[in-house]
């Protein structure tokens, strides 16, 4: 029986969208539980079921091909006669099993997900009260399948109902071009459809994807063409696979003169002087925001929605509301002429520091942005939404966007984007654990409005930010979820990733936080053992979608957790008293873990090595402690010129001098 420690007490729970904690194997050699083998099984659907409920099934018939190695046969009747069958959807369910579907009225999003037996055969019920909800039913069903071995299988007293905790649940991609896959601007389309896959697992139906037109110039050039014409194919996956909402970004004013002399537009750097921002009031700069706005929405024309953010990108200090309400407008009529979904594609406003403002603080802001929702809903017409917008760094009780849009009755179109709480940006790319941070966010903001329209987080580097964005996801599905503990949710998500190595990713995951260096040390060989000796076992529900192959989160959290160990080896190593070889060796093993990680996901090549380096406020007096002692400064500069010697046989002189010891020769 696996348990998970609790303080002092031992705690078997389910989450209902979560990965269950089951008895496994042995308990039930011993008759403790019963499953139901799905090694043999075959999924019977209605053949009437819209496209992405058609890959819901298709999907889990390829995981239980993986897990088990045997084709799944996909059926639309029920008249086949294997020992077990997976019931997909309301009509394929209630032909055989009617009185299996629970007559609770969860709505559209409402899904049941359910283990039975009736003459001896073993049926396994996901259906929801519309597509919607079947579609939520098989991520649910995936999440909770087991495997032992070469066997999937699923608790005999399987029972699940319920519904989505908030309807609208989104992710948002922001951030910087570095390298591949670690910055989602280098990714390609197939790419983004693993992603979205995963994504899909956790309940997310809103996709926000910004494909930047303010980097591109009008007329656009072909690889210009190119990007957009992908980014319309990503849209579509979205939408006919997984039924999502997809609404794309822009900024409201800023407009590229010239292509920064980058073909790619993945690589094209931003932001720069020839992006500029334009002032709506004259004339000719509004028309340029339209000519530019036009060029994206004829070639994405299949976007739910359009999301305009007020600020950041794009200021105009001193502009009038007025002005802003024209641009909104103009946008609405563009999509009116060129959206396949007409006068029905939505216009959202993302409320950030507010049109016109001449500083980005929170003086003021408040009432501004009350005018501006006052403005929208008088002078745009409807289908319009907002995106609430709060910086992590704002106190909850500072934060007055959703209580503005209770007041002026429109939270049902409010999203609310606590923007940072996943991941800030720009950033160090680093794996973050927040998960009391999020808990705190939804508890205290999400949960204190139920009449909010949804919640959405943000990433810059999602490949890196699974802890954080699964639990993000798991309570915006379900908030019950909020109620489990850090250790179970990393112990859950490594279940996902690597089923074979779940105990050890888990501990890897939370020797993050640990102080101790020597025991990151531990963590960090162990995963790199598994790596070495191919251990990590076949791909997990996630894991199976990773790219470019699957090893990916185990290469990175290795190379963060020897940064780790050596920093705080480095600062807890030097004393007044430590021999100069000690200090040399603890500067040399920061530097190496340091280089090693950076020159993997290629921060500096963005930004210089001194810019959103990794900081720790005590190298300050690590420096003092090195001058104490070596006998002084010169002694130190020599002692870096040395350990930069030793370096240089493994990275770019150049790099070791700019990413390491010159930043330190100035302390």
């Amino acid at each position: 029986m696996e348990v998970l420690l609790f303080g002092r007490r031992m705690v078997l729970r389910y989450c209902l969208h979560s990965c269950f904690v089951v008895l496994l194997a042995a308990a039930s050699r011993c008759g403790a539980a019963e499953t139901v083998s799905l090694d043999h099984a075959a999924i019977v659907t209605d053949a009437s079921q819209p496209s992405y409920v058609e890959y819901g099934v298709e999907d889990l018939a390829g995981y239980l091909k993986d897990l088990t190695g045997k084709e799944i046969a996909v059926v639309t009747t029920p008249g086949i006669s294997t020992p077990v069958r997976i019931l997909v959807g309301t009509k394929a369910a209630g032909e055989i099993l009617p009185e299996t579907l629970s007559s609770e009225k969860l709505g559209e999003t409402g899904y049941w997900v359910k283990a039975v037996s009736r003459n001896e055969v073993k049926y396994v019920v996901a259906a929801g009260s519309a597509p919607s909800g079947t579609k939520a039913a098989l991520g649910v069903l995936m999440k909770a399948i087991q495997t032992d071995g070469q066997t999937a299988f699923v608790p005999g007293d399987l029972d699940l109902s319920g519904k989505p905790a908030l309807s609208k649940r989104g992710l948002h991609f922001n951030g910087w071009a570095f390298n591949y896959p670690y910055s989602f601007r280098s990714w390609r389309e197939d790419d983004w459809h693993r992603y979205l896959d995963i994504l899909a697992y956790q309940g997310i139906n809103l996709f926000y994807l910004w494909p930047f037109i303010e980097i591109m110039p009008v007329p656009l050039s072909p690889e210009d063409q190119a990007y957009l014409e992908e980014c319309r194919r990503v849209v579509d996956y979205a939408q006919q696979k997984h039924g999502m909402e997809v609404w794309i970004m822009q900024c409201t004013n800023r407009v590229a003169k010239d292509r920064c002399g980058v073909a790619d537009p993945r690589l094209r750097p931003y932001w720069r002087p020839s992006q500029e921002d334009l002032n709506p009031g004259n004339p000719e700069h509004f028309q340029a925001i339209m000519t530019s706005r036009e060029a994206m929405y004829r070639v994405i024309n299949n976007a739910d929605g359009v999301c305009n953010i007020d600020s950041d990108p794009g200021f105009c200090p001193g502009s009038p509301l007025s002005d802003y309400i024209k641009v909104l407008q103009g946008f609405r009529d563009l999509l009116d002429q060129y959206n396949i979904h007409g006068k029905d594609a939505k216009l959202i406003n993302w409320m950030l520091w507010g049109w016109g403002r001449k500083d980005m603080s929170v003086e003021g802001l408040a009432e501004h942005q009350r005018t501006t929702v006052q403005s929208i809903k008088q002078g745009l017409r409807e289908p319009w939404e907002l995106i609430c917008s709060q910086f992590g760094f704002i106190p909850a009780d500072q934060h007055m966007f959703l209580p503005i849009c209770q007041e002026e009755g429109v939270l049902g179109k409010a999203v609310f984007l606590p923007y940072g709480i996943i991941e800030f940006e720009p950033s160090y790319p680093k794996t973050n654990l927040e998960i009391d941070g999020i808990r705190d966010t939804f508890e205290q903001q999400v949960y204190k409005f139920p009449q909010l329209g949804g919640a959405m987080g943000n990433v810059q580097t999602p490949l890196l930010q699974f802890p954080d964005v699964y639990f993000f996801t798991s309570v915006m599905f379900d908030a019950e979820c909020r109620n489990r503990t850090e250790a179970e949710v990393l112990l859950d998500l490594a279940g996902y990733i690597y089923p074979a190595q779940k105990r050890l990713l888990a501990e890897c995951y939370l020797a993050m936080k640990e102080p101790d260096p020597s025991k990151v040390a531990v963590w960090a060989d162990r995963l790199a053992d598994a790596l070495q000796k191919d251990q990590l076992g076949r791909g997990g529900l996630f894991g199976r979608k990773l790219f470019p192959d699957s090893r990916i989160v185990a290469q990175s959290l290795v190379l963060q957790l020897r940064l780790r160990a050596a920093q705080e080896a480095l600062v807890l190593g030097v004393s007044p008293t430590t021999p100069q070889a000690a200090c040399e060796q603890l500067l040399y093993a920061y530097f190496d873990a340091y280089l090693a990680w950076d020159t993997a996901h290629g921060w500096h090549n963005l930004w210089g090595w001194q810019k959103w380096a990794p900081s720790d406020a005590r190298f300050d007096s690590v420096a003092e402690k090195l001058r104490a002692t070596l006998g002084g400064k010169s002694a130190v500069d020599a002692s870096l010129d040395h350990v930069a010697q030793k370096l240089s046989a493994k990275y770019d002189a150049s790099i070791v001098q700019e990413g390491c010891i010159a930043h330190w020769k100035k302390k």
